[in-house]
C-alpha cells in the first residue's frame, strides 16, 4: 500500500467515529484481557518502541490544533502538552525512579536470586509501559481517550462474562459465580476490582457528556455492567473497598453545604446496604471466614515472623520467591496456597525490608499529596473530577491491598496510573505558571 493509501486510510479512520470505537476498544480488550499473551506485549512493547522513538523530541508547552479531536467528545487538541522526561521530574517522578533503582540494586540480595530475577523479568511489561504512557498520552484528551477505551473495554469482557455465568450457573447465579472457573481476568477478585475501577471512569464521562443523551446513557449503561458485576461475583475485599471509595467522592464537591447533604446521602446508602447485607452479599455471614479473613490471619502472622528476621534487605523480589520461603519455614496449616502475603504493605515489607518498605511509603504519600493538590487547584466538581478519577482508582486499590495483594491486571491499572497522574500533575502545574 503507497503512502498517499495510507494517508487517505488515516483521513478516513479520523473522520468515522464507529471505527475509532471498534479499533481502540479491541485494542484495550488485548491489552487487559490477554494482559499474558504475546499479542498484548506485542503491543505494549511496541508502544514503548514507539516512544523512545519520540520521548526525548516532544516538546512542552501550549498548542492549539483545531482538528477533529473536538468531535470525540475528548475535550479538543487545545491545552497543554507534556514532555515525557518532565513529568518524571516531579518530587512523585523521582520518588518512583529511585523506587525502581533500588528494586533492581536488590535482586543479587534475594535468598533466591534466579526466582526473582524471573519474576522481575514480567514487571518488565509493567516499567516499558509507564515509560511509554506520558510519551504517547501526554495531553489531557489522550489520557481521557485511554481511560475511555480502557473501560468499555472491559466492561465489554465483563459483561460478556455476566452473559457465560448466566448462562452456566442459572439460578445458582449469585451462589456459585463467586468460584465458576474459569475465572475472567485471572480471578473473581481481579475482575470485581475492574469492575469497580471501570464504574468510576464511566461516572466520570458521564458527568462530562451529562448534557448529551446517547453517551450519557452509553456511560450509565456501562456503570451499570461494572456495579451489577461487582454485587454478583460476592467478592467482599473489593465491595468493602469501593464503598468505602464512594464516599472519598464528597472531597471533590466545592461548597459545605452540599459536600454535607452528599455525605449524609452516601451515608445513608451505607446504613441501607449494612442492613440488607444477607440480600446484596451473603458471604458476609460467614462467620468463620469473616472471623480470620478466609485463614489469610495465617499468612500474615507467618509472613510477619518472617520479615523480621531480614528487616534490613528482606528475602527478595517475587511470587516464587516468596513461596520458596515461605513453605520451607513450616507455616500454619491452611487450606488455602499463598502464592503472595495477600496484603500490599506486608508484600513490600518481606521482599524489601523496612527502607523498601519506607521508600514505597514515602513515594505513595508524595504522590497522594501531589495529586491531592492538583485535584483542589480546580475550583468546580467538572475540573476536579478527572484527575479526582484517578485518585479513587488510587484509593480503590490500596484500600482493597490492605486485605489482599493487587494482583495481575490490578497491579498493571495501579502503576500505569502513575504516569497518567504525573502527567495531569505537570500540566496543571504549566497552566498556573501561564496564569
Amino acid at each position: 500500500m503507497n503512502r498517499i493509501s495510507w494517508e487517505r486510510l488515516i483521513a478516513w479512520f479520523q473522520r468515522t467515529p464507529l471505527a475509532r470505537f471498534v479499533v481502540w476498544t479491541a485494542t484495550g480488550i488485548i491489552i487487559w484481557n490477554f494482559s499474558s499473551k504475546a499479542v498484548s506485549d506485542i503491543l505494549v512493547y511496541g508502544a514503548f518502541l514507539f516512544a523512545l522513538t519520540r520521548a526525548f523530541h516532544l516538546r512542552q508547552g501550549f498548542f492549539f490544533r483545531p482538528d477533529t479531536e473536538k468531535s470525540r467528545g475528548f475535550g479538543g487538541q487545545v491545552g497543554w502538552q507534556t514532555h515525557a522526561m518532565a513529568v518524571w521530574k516531579q518530587p512523585a517522578g523521582i520518588a518512583f525512579i529511585v523506587i525502581l533503582i533500588h528494586m533492581i540494586l536488590s535482586l543479587p540480595f534475594a535468598i533466591h536470586p534466579a526466582l526473582s530475577l524471573r519474576d522481575f523479568s514480567g514487571v518488565l511489561k509493567i516499567i516499558v509501559g509507564v515509560f511509554a504512557i506520558p510519551v504517547i498520552f501526554n495531553t489531557r484528551a489522550k489520557i481521557e481517550a485511554a481511560l475511555f477505551y480502557s473501560a468499555t473495554a472491559i466492561t465489554c469482557v465483563l459483561g460478556y462474562d455476566l452473559i457465560r455465568l448466566t448462562v452456566f450457573l442459572g439460578p445458582n447465579l449469585l451462589v456459585q459465580a463467586h468460584i465458576f472457573q474459569p475465572f475472567i481476568f485471572n480471578h473473581s477478585n481481579v475482575a470485581s476490582m475492574m469492575a469497580g475501577a471501570s464504574a468510576l471512569v464511566f461516572f466520570y464521562f458521564f458527568w462530562q457528556w451529562r448534557h448529551q443523551l446517547l453517551p450519557a446513557l452509553g456511560c450509565l449503561g456501562g456503570m451499570l455492567i461494572g456495579l451489577t458485576y461487582l454485587v454478583i461475583l460476592t467478592s467482599r475485599g473489593p465491595q468493602i473497598a469501593f464503598v468505602l471509595t464512594c464516599a472519598g467522592t464528597v472531597f471533590l464537591i466545592p461548597g459545605r453545604v452540599v459536600k454535607l447533604l452528599v455525605f449524609l446521602i452516601i451515608v445513608l446508602a451505607g446504613f441501607t446496604l449494612f442492613v440488607n447485607i444477607e440480600h446484596v452479599n451473603p458471604r458476609f455471614l460467614e462467620k468463620r471466614s469473616m472471623t480470620n479473613f478466609s485463614e489469610r490471619d495465617k499468612v500474615w502472622t507467618h509472613t510477619w515472623e518472617l520479615a523480621q528476621q531480614h528487616p534490613w534487605l528482606g528475602y527478595g523480589y517475587g511470587k516464587r520467591n516468596f513461596e520458596m520461603v515461605y513453605y520451607s519455614t513450616h507455616p500454619p496449616k491452611s487450606i488455602f496456597h499463598y502464592p503472595h502475603p495477600h496484603q500490599f504493605w506486608l508484600k513490600l515489607l518481606f521482599e524489601f525490608g523496612w527502607p523498601g518498605l519506607i521508600l514505597h511509603l514515602m513515594a505513595w504519600i508524595i504522590l497522594a499529596f501531589s495529586l491531592w493538590r492538583c485535584v483542589f487547584a480546580q475550583p468546580t466538581f467538572t475540573g476536579r473530577l478527572l484527575p479526582g478519577t484517578v485518585g479513587l482508582i488510587f484509593c480503590f486499590i490500596h484500600l482493597y491491598g490492605l486485605g489482599d495483594y493487587p494482583d495481575n491486571i490490578v497491579m498493571l491499572a495501579q502503576f500505569w496510573l502513575i504516569p497518567v497522574a504525573l502527567v495531569l500533575m505537570s500540566q496543571q502545574a504549566q497552566s498556573k505558571v501561564m496564569n
